[in-house]
C-alpha cells in the first residue's frame, strides 16, 4: 500500500484511530484491528519525518532588531541564489538582519515587503547555493488535506508541526482578508511566523503567517499569493498592487452564475473607457466571479500595468474585456492592508 493511500485510509479513520484503544467504540464510529491502527500511525510517521527531513535544510532562523530588541521568526529559501520568504513583522526595517541554520549564520538585507499579504523578502549574501523548497499547487488544498509546518519555535531547533486544513477562510473576526487563507488545524508557537506549510509530496503549499488566539490552529497565505509579491519585485523592483478604479454592489440574484455587479466607474481611473455601471463581473484572469469576496481575491492579484481578461455580462451579451489596472493615484499601502500577522507567531 503506498504512502498516500496510506494515509489517506489515515485520514478517513483517525478519529477510531487516535481517540483511544479500539473497542472504545462511540456510536457510528469504525473499528480498526490494532495491527492495521499501528500500521496508519507508522505511515502517518513516516510521512511527517521524511517531509521533515526534506525540508528542513531549506528553511532558517531569521533574527532582526528593533526599539525592543532582537525579533526571531523563521524564514525559507525561495530560490538557490539566498532569495528567503519570510514575514514583513519579522524583518521590521531590516536592521541588524541575518539568517541562521545549525552554526552556520549569514548577513542578509531586507529585499521588499508588502503591508497586504504580510510577506518579506531578503536575500542572503555568502550563502553559496541554496536548497530551496518547490512549490507545490496551493489550489489543491481544500478541507481534510494534511499539512507539514516546519520552523522554529521559540528558541529551538528547527521542529515539525503536523495537522490537517480545517478550511479556507476570507475573514475571521469580522475582518477580511487581503486574500482566501488556508486555515489550519496546527498548534504554532511564537517563532514560526514565516514558516513553510508543505503538502505530503515535500511541496510548499503556503507561509504560516498568523495565530489564533487560543493558539490551537493557524492561518496559512496559500504561496500563489506569496509568489505574486516575489514576481512583482523581479519585474518591477517593487511591488505593484493594481488599481482598477470601480466599485461592485451584491446583486440579490445571480446573473449567469454572478452576483457582483459594477456600481460606480471612476471617471479618471483606468475602467473608466472600458466598463459600465450595471456590468456583471463574471471572470477576472483565472479567478471566477461568484460573490463578494471573489472579488477581493480578484483584486489582490491584480498588478499594475500588466493585462489581465475580464469576462462581464453586459445586458444579455457576455464580453471579455483586455484592461491594465494601474497603480493607485494616492498609493495608499497603509490604508489597503487587510488582516496582517497575528501575535502569536509574531514577534
Amino acid at each position: 500500500m503506498s504512502r498516500r493511500i496510506v494515509f489517506n485510509l489515515c485520514a478517513a479513520l483517525a478519529g477510531a484511530v487516535l481517540a483511544g484503544p479500539v473497542g472504545a467504540n462511540p456510536a457510528g464510529s469504525p473499528q480498526l484491528p490494532e495491527t492495521e491502527g499501528s500500521e496508519v500511525a507508522d505511515a502517518i510517521q513516516g510521512a511527517v519525518d521524511n517531509v521533515f527531513k526534506s525540508a528542513a535544510p531549506s528553511v532558517v532562523r531569521v533574527e532582526s532588531e528593533d526599539e525592543l530588541g532582537k525579533v526571531s521568526g523563521t524564514g525559507f529559501f525561495a530560490d538557490a541564489t539566498g532569495t528567503v520568504y519570510t514575514l514583513a513583522s519579522v524583518v521590521g526595517d531590516g536592521l541588524g538582519l541575518s539568517v541562521s541554520r545549525g552554526d552556520q549564520r549569514w548577513p542578509a538585507k531586507l529585499v521588499t515587503k508588502d503591508t497586504r499579504s504580510g510577506i518579506a523578502l531578503i536575500r542572503v549574501d555568502g550563502a553559496g547555493a541554496t536548497p530551496f523548497l518547490k512549490q507545490g499547487d496551493c489550489l489543491k488544498v481544500q478541507a481534510a488535506s494534511p499539512l507539514v509546518v516546519v520552523g522554529f519555535p521559540f528558541d529551538h531547533d528547527v521542529s515539525p508541526s503536523f495537522g490537517v486544513v480545517g478550511g479556507l477562510d476570507r475573514k475571521s473576526q469580522g475582518k477580511f482578508f487581503a486574500t482566501t487563507h488556508i486555515r489550519a488545524n496546527i498548534p504554532v508557537q511564537r517563532g514560526q511566523g514565516g514558516s513553510p506549510a508543505l503538502n505530503l509530496d515535500g511541496e510548499v503549499v503556503g507561509v504560516l503567517v498568523s495565530g489564533m488566539e487560543d493558539g490551537a490552529g493557524c492561518f496559512v497565505l496559500p504561496i500563489r499569493a506569496a509568489e505574486k509579491v516575489r514576481s512583482d519585485f523581479a519585474r518591477f523592483g517593487d511591488v505593484r498592487h493594481g488599481w482598477a478604479g470601480v466599485t461592485v454592489q451584491e446583486m440579490p440574484v445571480a446573473v449567469k452564475g454572478s452576483r457582483m455587479m459594477i456600481d460606480v466607474v471612476d471617471p479618471n481611473g483606468p475602467a473608466a473607457s472600458q466598463f459600465r455601471s450595471g456590468d456583471v463581473v463574471l471572470q477576472v484572469g483565472d479567478i471566477a466571479i461568484r460573490e463578494p469576496e471573489d472579488a477581493l481575491d480578484a483584486s489582490f492579484f491584480l498588478t499594475a500595468g500588466e493585462q489581465v481578461e475580464v469576462r462581464v455580462a453586459r445586458g444579455e451579451e457576455v464580453i471579455t474585456v483586455p484592461f491594465t489596472p494601474a497603480e493607485h493615484p494616492l498609493d495608499r499601502k497603509d490604508e489597503l492592508q487587510a488582516l496582517g500577522p497575528g501575535s502569536l507567531i509574531a514577534p
